[in-house]
């Protein structure tokens, strides 16, 4: 019975450091406001400003399919998963420009 505790007692703690460690990576949501050589510039679904560092490891999709960087327009809406740092693109999804004028 002990080493059944023991052993659910190690999960437990496993399971806690992967979800904690999970948690430090945040996702940006809003729409494109400009992009400059490795910055894009969103404005967020909550009206502030957010910059986001891209890399050679950042990755691109659209429509659930790989996109390029190209698809960054301004007026797109995009969804970014970003690393640790909270400041560096992992992987954006690249959604349609918005028609507001």
């Amino acid at each position: 019975m002990r080493k059944i505790a023991a052993m659910l007692l190690l999960f437990v703690a496993v399971a806690g450091v992967a979800l904690a460690h999970g948690a430090n990576s945040h996702r940006l949501m809003g729409t494109v406001k400009s992009l400059h050589e490795d910055q894009l510039t969103v404005t967020t679904t909550e009206g502030k400003e957010a910059v986001v560092r891209l890399t050679a490891d950042t990755t691109y999709e659209q429509e659930a399919k790989p996109a390029n960087r190209s698809a960054l327009v301004e007026g797109a809406r995009v969804s970014i998963q970003l690393d640790e740092d909270n400041k560096t693109a992992m992987k954006i999804k690249i959604g349609a420009a918005g028609h507001e004028h």
